[in-house]
């Protein structure tokens, strides 16, 4: 019998309510009862719970999860790797359900904003570097790779949300990015 796993299956049994009140008592991210507990597993059951029943109040919960985890990723992971999960899950259920502006889950600004962080190149520099790409995929330096990378899981996670927001109006300056994202690696 592993403790910690009971533990997990139980907490995925309850009610909404003794959730956030379990989750309010813990720190998210670190030891659960003294013993390891995998949090990245646990936040994507909820996420994939709050997907199955077009949940924001479960979604609520993973986005909270996945937000502790970004701050300070377990070793092995990368804050990306979370906020894509959490990213994904917005899109997700804005896709679904439609967009909310204001709403901890359904408002597409958080989406922008973390797109926004990720673009640390200019969409000349990426286009240069495409360009030579075609020529010799090698010459591109393996962190110029990783960036363009994290740009274009950002704009697919955006562009999964599009068609129920006002995204491209109230950021013109993303709709050169997103006609530009399948060019990137």
């Amino acid at each position: 019998m592993n403790p910690t796993r009971d533990i997990f299956d139980e907490a995925l049994e309850w009610p909404l309510s003794k959730m956030n009140a379990w989750l309010g008592r813990l720190t998210l991210g670190g030891a659960v009862e003294g013993k390891p507990f995998n949090w990245d597993v646990f936040a994507f059951t909820i996420a994939a719970r709050a997907r199955e029943e077009r949940s924001t109040d479960w979604a609520h919960v993973a986005l909270r999860i996945y937000d502790a985890l970004a701050k300070q990723p377990p070793l092995g992971a990368t804050e990306h790797s979370f906020m894509l999960s959490a990213m994904n899950l917005r899109a997700g259920l804005i896709s679904e359900l439609g967009e909310r502006e204001g709403d901890p889950v359904l408002d597409s600004e958080p989406i922008v904003a973390w797109v926004q962080r990720l673009t640390t190149i200019s969409l000349e520099e990426a286009s240069r570097w495409m360009a030579l790409a075609q020529e010799d995929f090698r010459a591109i330096p393996i962190e110029k790779l990783l960036v363009m990378r994290r740009i274009k899981h950002g704009l697919n996670t955006l562009a999964h949300a599009l068609p129920k927001t006002n995204v491209e109006q109230k950021h013109p300056e993303l709709v050169p990015w997103l006609q530009f994202r399948t060019r990137l690696p």
